[in-house]
């Protein structure tokens, strides 16, 4: 679907996946604004300007100024994310409060809708993972399910997409969906860069919650749980 010159703003823009959903917006003709986090984004990452990217800056604590960060744009997508997995302080500050609030900003300035990268584990797909895998990543599992649970309650129009595992190797090309914690396998940051930018116009993934995987990886048992969107 045309683009229509939108403004998208970009959290988590330096990222790896970051970066792949600021490419897939590019070529898909949006205006991109990066928002850059001090002191975990360089004030002028190598590669955003030459591509037209806007940049502005912006506290995740801060309501206020995320809420500047965001005038003019028409839609969120957020992939920001903790660099330290283990650490429940930092889980909670980033991957929980920081999308509360970027949602909180987004409403006040009446964007049409927000994306938001999660992971599969969080919320209803906790049983899609392993017992030691959820123990291993309990507190950012935990942060994220929060975050989760208030977007979804907080009365704007949300997609929260569950990542699995990043795997460098595209498997097959086909992107599975699953709702509900019963699918799950590896996914390439590209993949879930077409998925975000789609479901920003998708009506269909409106207020969902999405498991996204590479259809190669789902297991044999699982795939009658793959779902069409």
């Amino acid at each position: 679907m045309p683009s229509g010159g939108k403004m998208v703003l970009v959290a988590g823009a330096t990222g790896r996946a970051g970066r792949c959903i600021v490419s897939e917006l590019l070529k898909r003709g949006y205006a991109v604004r990066a928002l850059i986090v001090p002191p975990f984004d360089p004030p002028d990452p190598p590669g955003l300007r030459a591509q037209g990217v806007e940049l502005v800056s912006g506290d995740l604590a801060s309501v206020a100024s995320l809420e500047k960060a965001m005038e003019g744009a028409n839609f969120l997508i957020s992939a920001i994310g903790s660099k330290k997995p283990f650490s429940g302080t930092e889980n909670d500050r980033i991957d929980n409060m920081g999308n509360q609030n970027l949602a909180r900003a987004a409403r006040a300035k009446g964007l049409q809708k927000i994306v938001i990268i999660s992971s599969v584990g969080a919320g209803n797909s906790r049983n899609a993972l392993s017992l030691m895998y959820k123990l291993m990543m309990s507190p950012i599992l935990r942060a994220k399910e929060k975050s989760e649970a208030f977007i979804q309650s907080y009365g704007m129009t949300y997609t929260i997409i569950r990542p699995g595992g990043y795997g460098d190797k595209e498997a097959s090309g086909q992107i599975a969906f699953g709702e509900g914690g019963k699918i799950t396998g590896r996914v390439t940051r590209e993949q879930i860069a077409k998925v975000c930018v789609d479901a920003l116009t998708n009506q269909e993934m409106n207020n969902r919650a999405f498991e996204v995987v590479d259809a190669a990886t789902v297991a044999d048992d699982r795939r009658q749980f793959i779902i069409t969107i």
